[in-house]
């Protein structure tokens, strides 16, 4: 007896199934008018030439420059950073939109995967309501923004992670965790990447200069290439960031029981700090920081300098030739400061005020101007 067995196949349709690719200007003549056509884990992929359009990007959608023959090629970018050719070729240009807004915006609150990936993204004027809007907002969502170029900002700065508004709005439940990588951000009146409260960004590989407040004094807070605030946790990582205000700069850190990692970045000529972070102030908080492997040199002032601090790590850094300190820590109630090369420095090269713990242990330190370690302040050191 032959026995015949039927298999049952249940098809379960989910979002991405049938996704499918839209070519702009082919099926549709702005991008715009693709992405409102787009489905859930739909591609839109957009060919060469220049875009003057606001762009609203909708939840599992990919925005993607098209390659081509030789989209992928590396090509000379507006910095040292080599880029993708059909970035540069690819425009996304704000110029002469009158109506206020961010360039290019997310859905907020938000887990649904989302790409940007290939544009040149510019050119936002000053408007006149005054507010501070950078060429893309990410809020309370996780895209991918890669291979990108944002500049020409006159608004404010180039992008926004960040789970709460700044003053733009209401707390947001969800954490913005988005992938940003291997994008150039340079000459923006504002930060190149600014990371409000609930952003926990990983931050790679990319290249950001020339971003400043228009005006700034020297007593001015001037625009950082990368900016944290509050209990912003991003990853830092991998970056070179010079020209700017501070290199990597943070105001009014906040506790989180995360640390705030900045590693193996290139920070320098920077107007100010290479990395310059102050904490809140006043109770308690639980800050801590972890800065190993970078490269911090050339800055107008001082390489590293952290305030208000409870607990940092400082390791394996290379940090010479800045205007003043090397390394300047004030009001920092544990401080690790360990294999370190910090040499050329036009004041000391290492200054501790009212730091009562430290470890300072097998860094190397000459040439230093006025003294290799000044310590004012503290309780127990360990050398």
């Amino acid at each position: 007896m032959v026995r015949f067995v039927f298999l049952v196949l249940t098809v379960v349709v989910t979002h991405g199934a049938m996704a499918k690719d839209i070519l702009v200007p082919d099926d549709y003549a702005s991008i715009g008018e693709a992405i409102d056509s787009a489905d859930f884990g739909d591609t839109v992929y957009v060919k060469p030439g220049t875009y003057n359009e606001r762009i609203k990007v909708k939840e599992g959608i990919s925005l993607v420059s098209f390659v081509g023959s030789d989209g992928n090629d590396l090509v000379d970018g507006p910095g040292n950073k080599k880029v993708l050719r059909r970035t540069v070729r690819t425009i996304i240009d704000g110029t002469g939109i009158k109506a206020p807004g961010y360039l290019i915006s997310f859905p907020q609150d938000t887990v649904a995967p989302m790409t940007v990936d290939g544009f040149t993204i510019i050119n936002m004027p000053k408007y006149r309501t005054g507010l501070r809007l950078f060429l893309m907002e990410i809020r309370g969502c996780s895209p991918v923004v890669v291979n990108n170029i944002l500049a020409g900002n006159r608004s404010w700065g180039g992008m926004l992670s960040t789970g709460l508004g700044m003053g733009m709005g209401p707390p947001l439940e969800t954490v913005a965790g988005p992938t940003i990588q291997d994008n150039v951000i340079y000459d923006n009146y504002g930060p190149g990447i600014a990371n409000g409260p609930n952003s926990d960004a990983l931050i790679v590989d990319n290249e950001i200069f020339g971003n400043q407040f228009p005006n700034a004094t020297d007593k001015d807070r001037d625009a950082p290439g990368i900016g944290v605030r509050e209990y912003a946790r991003p990853i830092i990582e991998n970056n070179v960031c010079c020209g700017n205000g501070a290199g990597i700069g943070g105001i009014n850190l906040d506790s989180s029981a995360q640390a705030l990692i900045i590693r193996n970045n290139t920070l320098y000529d920077n107007r100010r700090a290479g990395i310059g972070l102050r904490g809140v102030g006043g109770a308690k908080t639980n800050i801590k920081v972890e800065i190993v492997n970078n490269r911090v040199y050339g800055n107008l002032k001082s390489g590293i300098r952290l305030s208000k601090i409870d607990e940092v790590d400082v390791m394996y850094n290379t940090i010479f030739d800045n205007r003043r300190t090397g390394v300047v820590f004030l009001n920092v109630d544990e401080a690790v400061i360990e294999d370190n090369e910090i040499y050329g420095n036009l004041t000391a090269g290492i200054r501790l005020l009212n730091v009562p713990f430290a470890s300072v242990r097998r860094n190397h330190i000459y040439n230093n101007l006025t003294a290799g370690i000044d310590f004012i302040g503290w309780q127990k050191l360990s050398f």
